[in-house]
């Protein structure tokens, strides 16, 4: 297997489409950083600094989580759980799960030293992992992979069954001053191993008497390691707390869990595709167009849609690539570009110019939609294909295969703030029939656009819809960003329901 067909593989486990995190992010986030040792390789990228960043984005992701579904929890029992899940022995627990070791890229000596990759090294590697997606995508796209991958781990922790999330430090502390009146005394013995993957060998000794010596991959690991074996020692191990009953959002997570893992279990299962918020600019308040861009990422909505219109193919006027290419650099979103324009193909090199990400034109305003479809492609966007209200979804059926995603019109185009034709359910449902007959679930996204809000989202995602534009739901509201935060929590909650 070659290295694009290794890197779709990967993408895939993890629940993301192929070249969702660019080719050579990726393999910078699989080359860990002992390949500096060797000489052939000692300038190739690594991923010291990719492990940073996400090291920081999982303590966010799993942190945001135990905050909001452990209301009654307190400050250390959340930090003893996420010490568990945030530990080396977790990671490589899951990221031996995705195979994690056929993709890991590092110097030939400890390649070839031992049989089984270290634990540090697996973990590391997938700490880099989460840097990539998060560059790639969002946030939230990055919080929500995170939590399918803890999801065992977390699950672990908080029924109790993970030994690891006792501090065993403290407990042999206060068994040491019940019975001794003493602290017990660590002392750190001698590191083995290369800088980039230092153990850690540290001793504990009670009342002058040495109980034993711990081992880990920072001092802290190593005293943790100590105590626990000291208090097993001492007969003192004590792991009949009293477990508090779960609250029942945190019972239905795992159980929708335990589904997705099944699902994901079976190979011949394709996964769904994550929701997207796409909020149309076209809505925003045009005096200040950066405003609107900064409302979408407070709202942590994942795409910006443009609606350009030539007032020819549609009877309004609206906005072209020179101001596309102004608000490029005030926003990292995917820039999803809705031409609903005669001619396209005329324009194409000037909206990747600008700095257009996707870029979808009309069914009925192509005589040659093969050729404009490659030519997208070749510019280096994603190709999108929409239809208005009208027109047949099986008009697709010969092109489908070359796309990247499909727009279906659920109003007339050409003005926002119009009424959801309940006929594009209909059509939804078409398409995504369509979709799987050709075995393009990874491949091709559906988008629908026009009146949706409270009310019509969630028909819109229960009819088989990826992605949802939104225009004057979100900002012809007194708070745009709480409405887009509003509607994240409705499509998160939606694809709980209707995904798993």
């Amino acid at each position: 297997m070659n290295q694009e067909q290794q890197q779709k593989e990967l993408l895939q486990k993890l629940g993301l489409a192929a070249g969702a995190v660019p080719a050579e992010l990726l393999r910078q986030a699989l080359t860990h950083k002992s390949v500096t040792a060797d000489r052939q390789t000692q300038h190739q990228p690594h991923n010291e600094r990719l492990e940073f960043l996400g090291d920081a984005y999982l303590k966010a992701s799993i942190s945001e989580w135990l905050y909001t579904h452990l209301p009654d929890a307190s400050e250390g029992d959340m930090t003893k759980i996420r010490a568990y899940v945030i530990s080396d022995s977790a990671f490589s627990r899951v990221a031996r799960r995705l195979e994690l070791e056929r993709y890991i890229i590092m110097s030939s000596s400890e390649r070839s030293s031992q049989a089984e990759i270290r634990e540090s090294i697996v973990a590391n590697v997938f700490e880099s992992l989460w840097g990539a997606i998060f560059l790639a995508t969002d946030y939230p796209t990055t919080a929500r992979l995170i939590l399918e991958q803890v999801k065992p781990e977390l699950e672990l922790a908080l029924k109790g069954e993970a030994e690891e999330v006792q501090n065993y430090k403290a407990t042999l502390q206060e068994y040491a001053q019940g019975k001794y009146k003493l602290l017990p005394e660590y002392e750190m013995t001698h590191t083995d191993g290369p800088d980039h993957d230092r153990a850690f060998f540290v001793t504990v000794t009670l009342n002058g008497e040495l109980l034993g010596e711990g081992e880990g991959r920072s001092k802290k690991r190593a005293e943790q390691d100590a105590a626990r074996l000291a208090l097993k020692i001492l007969g003192s191990f004590d792991d009949g707390e009293t477990k508090v009953p779960l609250p029942a959002a945190v019972l239905q997570f795992f159980e929708q869990s335990a589904t997705a893992r099944s699902v994901a279990a079976n190979p011949s299962t394709v996964l769904p595709q994550q929701l997207y918020l796409a909020p149309s600019v076209l809505s925003a308040d045009f005096s200040c167009l950066q405003t609107g861009l900064q409302q979408i990422e407070d709202g942590h909505a994942a795409w910006v849609h443009l609606d350009v219109m030539d007032g020819h193919f549609v009877p309004n006027l609206t906005f072209g690539p020179p101001l596309i290419k102004a608000l490029r650099p005030h926003s990292k979103k995917v820039f999803d570009a809705h031409l609903m324009m005669s001619n396209p193909q005329d324009f194409l090199a000037e909206f990747a110019k600008a700095g257009c990400d996707r870029v979808t034109v009309h069914y009925e305003a192509c005589d040659h939609l093969d050729r404009v479809v490659a030519q997208i492609k070749e510019l280096g966007m994603k190709a999108g294909v929409s239809l208005n209200p009208a027109t047949p979804v099986a008009m697709l059926d010969a092109i489908l295969h070359k796309l990247d995603l499909v727009l279906l019109m659920s109003v007339n185009p050409g003005f926002g703030g119009q009424s959801f034709i309940p006929r594009a359910l209909e059509r939804i449902k078409s398409l995504v029939k369509l979709r799987a007959s050709q075995e393009l679930e990874q491949q091709v996204l559906i988008e629908v656009d026009g009146g949706i809000d409270q009310d019509t989202l969630p028909q819109v995602i229960q009819a088989g819809a990826d992605v949802v534009v939104i225009g004057s739901a979100v900002f012809n509201t007194p708070d745009p960003v709480q409405t887009m935060l509003s509607f994240n929590q409705q499509l998160a909650a939606l694809e709980l329901q209707y995904r798993c």
